[in-house]
């Protein structure tokens, strides 16, 4: 009989949502390119899934005596449960740590420094030194930016083209996360939530200006409306509610192999065409609403979609030229 320890614990029960995460942004490519290589696909996953997954075994370590307060952590928290000593946590974390970054290196040297980065990020977040978590402003900023990088993973691991990657519907999603866990973190008690509102405000203004962006800018709209019907449901059926780390567990679980499926619903040809049709009318009101607008601010509008830069390259090319001009020397970019 398989322990239940090996099925219900730090590292397993993120899984199949850091799974999806880095799904995401392949299903993105696939839809946007029409075509993937799947053996880099399946390397850059393992990689991802085995270096991000050394984060859970620091943070139990760093964590084990505020966990042992708390009985429902207990449970599941590798060493506060006694499952494993920190020892065991630091040797596991750090053979998951090394072989994440060995296959990473397997892949490109963007995806390389994808995972070094949220690695990083992470120990910024938990590390003792740093503690970002335990201050909401740095949290929400520090973990935008590791959902960002989680989201985006899969797209980079593929390609470093930024000419099609759907910066807007990351952004989105990094937001919603963001203020997700600063909700978790609430409890969900509705005083303990307005306290918090000057953090939540402004990323709740960010992610409703990056979903109608999404909308209005790429041809997912239908997707995106299937996700924002769903997420409403969702809220509204929480609200009001305290929900314990496994209900939050079961809707990570539900919600976001729903990013997914919204996306791939769209190689089926019926839904295609109606998500076509709804982009062709979305396209209508945007040319209506250029023509009312004055020149200069359409031309930005019609630029959000457009970046500046064509590749990740070409990108660090601009930078290693500031950094020549401002006399510090250069950068190399990564190579495959």
């Amino acid at each position: 009989m398989v322990s239940r320890s090996l099925l219900y614990n730090s590292v397993t029960v993120s899984l199949p949502k850091n799974m999806v995460q880095f799904l995401l942004g392949v299903v993105l490519f696939w839809l946007v390119n029409g075509s993937l290589n799947f053996v880099v696909m399946m390397i850059a996953m393992a990689a991802f899934l085995t270096a991000y997954s050394s984060v859970y075994f620091f943070n139990d370590i760093v964590d084990s005596e505020e966990d042992r307060k708390d009985s429902e952590k207990k449970e599941w928290k590798l060493v506060a449960s006694g499952k494993i000593s920190k020892k065991g946590a630091a040797i596991l974390g750090t053979v998951f740590l090394l072989t994440g970054i060995s296959l990473s290196a397997m892949v490109n040297g963007w995806f390389l420094m994808i995972m070094i980065s949220l690695v990083f990020l992470n120990f910024l977040h938990s590390s003792p030194y740093t503690r970002l978590k335990k201050r909401i402003s740095a949290t929400s900023i520090n973990l935008t930016v590791i959902e960002f990088l989680k989201y985006s993973s899969g797209w980079f691991a593929l390609t470093s083209d930024l000419r099609f990657f759907p910066f807007w519907i990351v952004m989105c999603f990094s937001l919603v996360y963001s203020i997700l866990y600063v909700v978790y973190k609430s409890d969900m008690k509705r005083k303990t939530i307005t306290e918090k509102k000057w953090v939540l405000f402004p990323l709740g203004v960010a992610s409703i200006f990056s979903y109608v962006i999404s909308v209005f800018l790429y041809n997912f709209a239908l997707s995106m409306i299937i996700l924002f019907a769903v997420s409403f449901v969702l809220t509204m059926l929480s609200i009001g509610k305290r929900l314990k780390f496994t209900n939050w567990l079961f809707l990570e679980l539900f919600m976001l192999p729903v990013f997914v499926i919204a996306f791939l619903m769209l190689t089926i040809p019926p839904i295609a065409e109606a998500n076509d049709n709804i982009t062709i009318t979305i396209d209508q009101y945007k040319q209506d609403i250029y023509r009312n607008l004055p020149d200069s601010v359409a031309e930005n509008l019609k630029n959000l979609t457009e970046p500046r830069y064509a590749s990740l390259e070409e990108l660090q090319e601009a930078i290693n030229s500031s950094i020549n001009l401002s006399g510090l020397g250069i950068f190399e970019p990564p190579k495959d």
